[in-house]
This record gives C-alpha cells, sequence and structure tokens, in this order.
C-alpha cells in the first residue's frame, strides 16, 4: 500500500514539475510571438515607405517618348 502511495505521489511531481515547464515554455513562446509580431509590424511600416518613395519617384520621371511608328526615318 505505501508503495503505490509513493509511486503515486511520485507521478503526482512530475505531473506537476511537467506542468510548470509547459507554464513557462508556453510565457517564452507568447514573449517570442509579441517580439515577432513587433518586427512584423515594424517591416509594413518600412515597406510602406518604401512604396510611398517609390511612387513618388515614378510620378517624378517623364513621360515614355511615343514609339516610332514604322518606316518612320529618325534624322530627316
Amino acid at each position: 500500500m505505501l508503495e503505490d502511495l509513493d509511486t503515486l505521489a511520485r507521478k503526482v511531481r512530475e505531473l506537476a514539475e511537467m506542468a510548470q515547464s509547459l507554464r513557462t515554455e508556453n510565457q517564452q513562446l507568447r514573449a517570442q510571438l509579441a517580439a515577432a509580431s513587433t518586427e512584423l509590424e515594424a517591416m509594413r511600416g518600412r515597406v510602406e515607405h518604401a512604396t510611398q518613395r517609390l511612387d513618388a519617384m515614378l510620378e517624378r520621371l517623364p513621360a515614355p517618348a511615343p514609339a516610332p511608328t514604322p518606316g518612320t526615318q529618325w534624322n530627316t
């Protein structure tokens, strides 16, 4: 009977240790997720800023010259 109680007590301790380990891992994963989310938002902001800059640069480019029609000479 005492042996059964000792076995049960050992298993309960193992279960408690495992639960604590999982809690710790969960906290670490939540911290990693928060950091990754922050980094993602920063990258999205950088991409948005780069897109705006590219759009502004494209607006400043001169319009393309019309393509010459076939048979037109360049130096007349």
